[in-house]
């Protein structure tokens, strides 16, 4: 699956800390192992898994919820969960905010400081 990713930037002087991720850039896998943690996920690949959010993903793997992908946010941006179209029922139903696109939720693990207006 592919995805457009539509970054939102926050500035972080005027937010609070979201995450523990201290210069932490996007798509630096396997160049910062104090942050994220490797992982068999719901597809039983082996992928890095921001450490802020993983008790929060495992917890929704073992419900059996297949997500595409994740990230923090690594105190740039507003942390995400993407969900197939099959589980954004269920999100809502565990009291999952939408994030920007509606596959997209916010972590409940960590604080959302950006909330965007729909």
């Amino acid at each position: 699956m592919n995805y457009i990713l539509k970054l939102k930037y926050v500035n972080t002087q005027e937010t609070k800390t979201m995450c523990n991720c201290k210069n932490v850039d996007f798509g630096t896998f396997g160049q910062s192992e104090q942050n994220r943690t490797a992982v068999e996920t719901c597809y039983g690949k082996i992928q890095e898994i921001d450490n802020c959010i993983l008790d929060e993903l495992q917890s929704l793997w073992r419900q059996r919820v297949l997500t595409d992908a994740s990230c923090c946010g690594h105190n740039k941006i507003n942390g995400s969960i993407i969900v197939p179209n099959d589980w954004v029922e269920f999100m809502k139903s565990r009291n999952y905010i939408e994030a920007e696109n509606p596959t997209w939720f916010y972590p409940k693990s960590i604080p959302i400081t950006n909330k965007l207006n729909k």
